[in-house]
């Protein structure tokens, strides 16, 4: 079974914001490089304006940000049939239970990993396939609740920032 982590949760500026943050550059450089002023930056990281880059663009930052993960995240969106994210907003209550629900898959990671380098596993020294394997699934479930929690806060947060 593959895993998958889950793009149809998230709005084009945190996939964005993801591509830049995991690059290792700032977004200033990553600007520069597509050709972009401050303006188009800020309209861009900007959740409530529908302003998307334009197509040669996305070929440029994708090579900036050295991550097709803004092409997975279309793909995505074309299986879906949508691009609109109507997911209800995060009260308290859900604040709680996701981070609980975050703490426990993060727990789970943990146990896995622990198994992964104990000397009694799979290959006593090193990670084996299966370990790591059992390892990424878990990543992976993590990443798709905080991926959901992200989209069920955005709207409160409003604007991307750094």
């Amino acid at each position: 079974m593959t895993m998958r982590i889950d793009l149809t949760r998230l709005a084009l500026p945190d996939v964005l914001q993801l591509m830049v943050t995991g690059s290792g550059s700032s977004w200033e450089d990553v600007a520069a490089a597509c050709g972009w002023g401050p303006s188009n930056v800020n309209r861009i990281r900007d959740p409530r304006d529908d302003y998307w880059p334009t197509l040669p663009k996305v070929a440029l930052f994708c090579v900036a940000t050295r991550s097709t993960l803004l092409l997975d995240w279309f793909a995505a969106q074309v299986e879906l049939g949508a691009v609109e994210l109507d997911l209800e907003e995060m009260d308290c209550a859900g604040l709680i239970m996701t981070l609980g629900g975050l703490f426990a898959e993060l727990g789970e990671v943990a146990v896995a990993g622990e198994r992964a380098v104990h000397p009694e596993s799979d290959l006593g020294e090193g990670i084996s396939q299966n370990e790591a394997r059992a390892i990424i699934r878990r990543l992976v479930g993590l990443i798709n609740q905080a991926n959901e929690a992200i989209a069920r806060l955005r709207p409160i947060a409003g604007l991307i920032r750094d």
